[in-house]
């Protein structure tokens, strides 16, 4: 049994592999060129995160891990959500320039409160699907502040004032999002095995 992580993105690869290291099963990150780049062109966090677990071959003993996430400003009705990657064009920077920008008339620091959404999609070699969530609160910041990451992450302040950025702690320490997401992942594939060892399938 492996655990494909469908990410060519080395830092997501880590990260998941940190939140599943309670899993006793070898994991790895796409291999290149295995699979094509995948079209992000789904409605809702759940069908990206759907998309990247389809687009990797099932096998009788590969179970799939995709994830797709985005920041939900709730004065601006839940955007850029899905296309929090592709809201504007450059950098993510310059997409944070550009949420500034949107949030320049809400003075009130009350009315800027945002979340991170992550779901999780698991796809089981029966081909069975199964979705986690996991959400970090906060609020948009009034400027960029923080030089330990770059992008939305300079202006996500986190509930007691510090944005990601200027947190000091690892990213993967301060995105609860993800963490819950992947802690509810480990349940998952942990109780399909049982499940499946129970009826005597071969796992191997």
């Amino acid at each position: 049994m492996e655990i494909v992580l469908a990410t060519w993105s080395p830092r997501k690869a880590q990260w998941i592999k940190e939140g599943l290291l309670k899993l006793p099963i070898p994991m790895r990150a796409l291999f290149e060129n295995e699979v094509d780049e995948v079209d992000e062109s789904g409605n809702t966090f759940e069908e990206n995160a759907l998309l990247k677990a389809n687009a990797v071959q099932i096998t009788s003993n590969r179970i799939i891990v995709a994830e797709d996430s985005g920041l939900c400003v709730n004065v601006l009705d839940g955007n850029p959500g899905v296309c929090t990657a592709r809201w504007a064009p450059g950098t993510d920077d310059d997409r944070s320039v550009k949420l500034l920008e949107e949030l320049k008339h809400v003075t009130n620091p009350a009315l800027r409160t945002a979340r991170i959404k992550s779901v999780v999609a698991i796809r089981f070699p029966d081909g069975s699907s199964s979705y986690t969530y996991g959400e970090l609160e906060g609020r948009i910041s009034f400027s960029p502040r923080g030089r330990l990451a770059s992008g939305y992450s300079r202006i996500f302040e986190l509930p007691r004032g510090l944005t990601i950025a200027e947190n000091g702690l690892p990213t993967v320490k301060v995105n609860d999002h993800h963490l819950q997401a992947l802690a509810m992942v480990t349940e998952r594939i942990r109780e399909w095995i049982i499940a499946h060892e129970s009826r005597g399938d071969s796992l191997d």
